[in-house]
């Protein structure tokens, strides 16, 4: 009976990302995508810069947007496009999600051309240093928004960029052309204008329609099974770390996925200290239901790997350092630190840092290897994944130095751990 009242605590739901289809800035407790619609104009006529704006934090944020637009084109001739006001000022509440739509208009003697840019330089300022309410590279979609369904289809419309700008977060740019055309002008109001898409008020609808989803997502947990998750998960494992600028070696995309698949087939039920409801990918699953019901019938494997692999990895680093923990000398961390380090993982997947080996093997690639032969694809033979590591542990140990190299010291004990099991076990490489 206590099952079936567990009350959850959802994490707030993924506004920007649900909006650009994941598209997204991340400066620490703001994330923010960057649009212009229509992508071309013509001369005197309109177009909008739109700016998407995530509070990823419970505090009230003081943002000021600087707008810098081009002065010449490619060719050095003159451009005048004309705005409001190039600096504005505004307030966000605790974990507020909204747009900022400015309107800009090109004017003569601006020729017509391509991909004129407009650099949008975004700034924060919060009172205290708060807790986070959104996990950084993305969760679950919102239930309920303070828009119509009509605008946010519009807002969909947009097609959304993360460039930067000499690499600094704070400036991103887009691009619009002007067409050879010219409109006689219609002194249109060029006044900013800036709407919220949803606020903590939401929240508590939020909740009710998430606890609502708990038997459904119990039901679609006992299906997420080695079966059905560890080859997708593979393939997902290999497309996020590739994307990110750190393909992996086949051994360390199966670790990885081997520890990922663990925390959502068993393994938060086996570990002292976790139970799957108190998961994120859990809490994730909820939210997901929530938003769309028709999820239940996915393929289980597509569903993990397109709405739950961000919490599933988050769950897997806590677990990760609980598995290995009996199995290694070294200080890995208490649990808060634990907790901050899973974080700065995630905000690396959302674009924030730079890659680090790091990541690959503590914990994930280490709990791999421990969790090794409970997690296997049909006829997979446990010394694959020990064979292929190890290769890849000895080319990445050559080129290590500092607090990295005890890192593969502590994968080499590991895996020199995991072929004394395979020997004991009798069980005979291919």
């Amino acid at each position: 009976m206590q099952e079936s009242i567990h009350r959850l605590e959802p994490l707030y739901p993924d506004v920007l990302g649900s909006i650009t289809g994941g598209t997204r800035i991340s400066m620490d407790k703001l994330q923010c995508a960057l649009g212009i619609f229509p992508t071309q104009t013509y001369m005197n006529q309109p177009v909008e810069v739109i700016l998407i704006l995530q509070n990823m934090v419970d505090q009230p944020m003081q943002i000021k947007v600087g707008l810098q637009l081009p002065s010449q084109d490619k060719k050095g001739h003159p451009v005048v496009i004309d705005a409001d006001k190039k600096t504005l000022t505004l307030s966000m509440r605790p974990g507020e999600v909204g747009v900022l739509r400015i309107p800009i208009i090109p004017l003569p003697p601006t020729q017509p051309g391509t991909a004129f840019p407009v650099r949008v330089a975004v700034r924060y300022r919060t009172p205290n240093e708060g807790h986070a309410v959104r996990p950084p590279a993305g969760g679950a979609p919102p239930s309920v928004l303070s828009i119509s369904s009509f605008k946010l289809q519009a807002l969909r419309e947009v097609a959304f960029s993360a460039h930067t700008w000499n690499e600094s977060a704070e400036i991103i740019t887009t691009y619009f052309d002007v067409a050879p055309k010219r409109t006689q002008p219609t002194g249109q109001d060029l006044q900013a204008r800036y709407e919220s898409l949803w606020t903590m008020q939401e929240m508590v609808e939020e909740r009710e329609l998430v606890q609502a989803k708990v038997e459904d997502a119990r039901r679609i947990a006992s299906g997420l099974t080695r079966n059905t998750v560890y080859q997708p998960m593979m393939a997902a494992v290999e497309e996020h770390f590739g994307d990110r600028g750190m393909p992996l070696h086949p051994g360390e995309t199966r670790a990885i996925a081997k520890m990922m698949t663990y925390t959502m087939d068993e393994g938060l039920e086996l570990e002292q200290g976790f139970a799957m409801e108190d998961s994120r990918w859990f809490l994730t699953l909820c939210q997901v239901l929530a938003h769309n019901p028709d999820v239940f019938n996915m393929d289980r494997g597509e569903l993990v790997t397109k709405y739950l692999f961000e919490a599933a990895l988050y769950d897997a680093i806590l677990l990760g350092f609980s598995t290995i923990d009996p199995k290694v000398k070294e200080d890995l961390g208490d649990a808060a630190e634990r907790v901050n380090y899973a974080n700065r993982v995630l905000a690396w997947f959302a674009g924030e840092g730079d890659p680090d080996p790091s990541y690959i093997y503590l914990p994930l690639a280490m709990g791999g290897v421990v969790v090794n032969m409970l997690v296997s694809a049909k006829d997979e033979n446990p010394w694959l994944l020990v064979d292929q590591l190890t290769e890849a542990n000895r080319g990445r140990a050559r080129l290590a130095s500092g607090e990295v190299a005890t890192i593969f010291k502590v994968m080499d004990s590991l895996l020199n751990q995991a072929e004394d099991a395979l020997r004991r076990a009798r069980v005979t490489r291919q």
